[in-house]
């Protein structure tokens, strides 16, 4: 491709195609222009075009079926839809031909630009990972033959950029010490069809540690129970996710678990944290607290709140107390502890367990 990204707009209306051309000619694109999907397929073949903004509504053509088949004269080429007449069903029927978006015509010049510099960034970032190869995606590892969520996953790393299958294995019993592999950065296991393997999972983890060595393990089309997910993540395991998981969900759980996270529920993490923090907790004695010092009741308050820095002023808002009663009160704390300040009779109450 040359220096200026090449854009192709395809629309029989040729006002809307002039404007386009010009406005886009102005922010840096080659344009060509087509009125129908003849001229449109001739100039896919000719040029190497980065988007496609395709009308849907041609006069003896569908838009979709035409932007689709456009990219199949060119994998690489991003397909923009855009409309006079936006709908929710087009727009998913849209979406559902891999076509890269949809906007409708009525959309400000801003955003319309903003969709086609993420389209040709997207086409560069393809074409970049297609020259240096698969070594910039994460390598992933299937252990399952579950026969929807396997060609559920197949589909999504066809379609990925950043990851790609390794290899499939039908359990784990399967995999061999001799498969040793360091490309493997996630194994991807599935609960249905491994469940005797994961009733010991510290053995079968420490096993596939010496396989694969790099890689991070999640339990996938799994339906356990917390305390089963807190033996595996003992075990190991860094995440859990449903056999239903819609592509969106799964890569943001693979990114989140490529940069060291774990993807579990909220409410398993809380439990763990607190978990955790009772294991470390270290063992505290507690000493009963001693009344060395034959203070009241009223005394041990105003006290606490001597400790909590609050002026004598606030002390009596907070204990519905006069202000000079307060200062008698401290008063006859400072006399009873043997005391002179304020910080002096805090640090005593603390060394004596009083607050």
């Amino acid at each position: 491709m040359g220096d200026k990204p090449q854009v192709l707009v395809v629309d029989d209306d040729a006002e809307v195609r002039q404007s386009l051309q010009v406005w886009l000619k102005g922010e840096g694109y080659k344009v060509f222009t087509a009125g129908d999907g003849s001229q449109a397929r001739e100039i896919i073949r000719d040029e190497e075009i980065a988007v496609c903004l395709v009308d849907l509504r041609l006069k003896k053509e569908d838009g979709l079926r035409l932007g689709s088949e456009l990219c199949s004269l060119d994998e690489l080429l991003k397909v923009i839809i855009i409309t006079g007449y936006p709908t929710y069903e087009s727009a998913i029927d849209a979406m559902k031909t891999g076509v890269f978006d949809y906007i409708s015509k009525s959309t400000p010049n801003d955003a319309i630009l903003a969709k086609i510099h993420a389209a040709v960034a997207a086409r560069e970032k393809e074409i970049g990972r297609r020259k240096g190869g698969d070594k910039d995606r994460a390598g992933i590892v299937l252990v399952g033959h579950h026969l929807l969520v396997r060609e559920g996953l197949e589909n999504f790393f066809r379609g990925s950029s950043d990851y790609r299958l390794l290899c499939t294995y039908h359990a784990l019993d399967y995999v061999k010490k001799n498969d040793f592999n360091l490309d493997a950065a996630i194994l991807l296991i599935c609960a249905s069809c491994n469940q005797a393997f994961l009733k010991a999972p510290e053995k079968t983890f420490a096993n596939l540690k010496f396989v694969f060595p790099n890689a991070k393990s999640i339990i996938i089309n799994c339906d356990f129970g917390d305390d089963k997910k807190r033996e595996l993540i003992r075990a190991g395991v860094k995440g859990f996710l449903p056999a239903n998981i819609g592509k969106d969900q799964l890569k943001k759980a693979l990114d989140c678990i490529q940069t060291g996270q774990i993807w579990i529920s909220r409410e398993l993490s809380h439990r763990l944290l607190s978990e955790l923090l009772e294991d470390t907790r270290p063992e505290m004695v507690y000493k009963k607290p001693v009344d060395a010092f034959n203070l009241t009741v009223r005394e041990i308050e105003i006290l606490k709140a001597l400790a909590s820095g609050l002026s004598n002023f606030a002390i009596s808002e907070k204990l519905f107390l006069s202000e000079k009663t307060v200062k008698t009160h401290t008063h006859h704390i400072f006399r009873k502890m043997g005391v002179k300040t304020r910080t002096q009779a805090v640090m005593k109450a603390l060394e004596f367990h009083i607050i």
